[in-house]
């Protein structure tokens, strides 16, 4: 009899919160909402990823509150668009075949479904944070294995990317991968392609979104350009009398 042979499905574990993990939060250090998408995968350029990073970076100029707000909703929209776009980004997640998260969102879709209670600079508090795992095969990767893998999630107005250098596709459906956030530290900054990290005394430390800055230059209004000119009309009808 003729053995079936098959691919055997590799496991990925998910450990984004944890009592031995930083925690996900937004700029201020609320807890990112449940549902959140987390995104995690690999770009397609690195050099495109990091040209978008430095522009959001940047942040926005206005000439009100209201303009500079605008700007910031835009390119906050922009920013997430190509992220996610998959012109850009290869979904990890999407070939996967089963999950074991809580409350788990569509085959494909990894989200913050899970919480934690954490002590964050003398406060206690419940996170969110992505827990569990699911069964992937490697092999229906397109960028293939050794790929480093990115995570990175958008909370509506602000925008965290993180990596490390475990965070790799195994050679073979054999193998076991781990993507959890006990590693990110504020030793390890340049795994923290776009997020800031506190770093509180005992536990409780966070890995926070970043928001796209924003300046405001007011216009000169109407009236202050009248009476520059007005001015300017004195000085030089003086000018010409002397």
């Amino acid at each position: 009899m003729l053995a079936g042979f098959h691919a055997v499905a590799g496991t990925v574990t998910l450990s984004m919160t944890g009592l031995s993990a930083p925690v996900f939060a937004t700029s201020t250090g609320a807890s990112v909402a449940l549902n959140t998408t987390l995104y995690l995968g690999s770009f397609k350029n690195t050099f495109d990823l990091n040209t978008l990073i430095s522009t959001y970076k940047a942040g926005v100029t206005g000439s009100s509150l209201a303009d500079a707000s605008a700007k910031a909703t835009a390119l906050y929209t922009s920013t997430i668009n190509q992220l996610t776009s998959s012109a850009n980004f290869y979904n990890f997640a999407a070939p996967m075949t089963s999950t074991t998260q809580s409350n788990p969102l569509p085959l494909g879709t990894i989200g913050f479904t899970t919480s934690a209670s954490r002590t964050i600079n003398g406060v206690a508090g419940t996170y969110s944070g992505v827990g569990g795992g699911f069964a992937v095969s490697y092999a229906t990767f397109t960028p293939g294995a050794g790929t480093q893998l990115y995570a990175f999630y958008g909370t509506g107005s602000e925008i965290a990317i993180v990596t490390d250098s475990t965070w790799t596709v195994p050679l073979s459906d054999v193998g076991g991968l781990t993507i959890g956030s006990t590693a990110l530290t504020s030793m390890l900054s340049s795994e923290l392609v776009l997020a800031t990290y506190t770093d509180y005394t005992g536990t409780g430390d966070l890995i926070k979104s970043v928001g796209v800055a924003q300046t405001v230059i007011p216009e000169p209004s109407s009236a202050s350009l009248l009476a520059l000119g007005v001015a300017g009309l004195v000085a030089l009808r003086i000018r010409r009398k002397s």
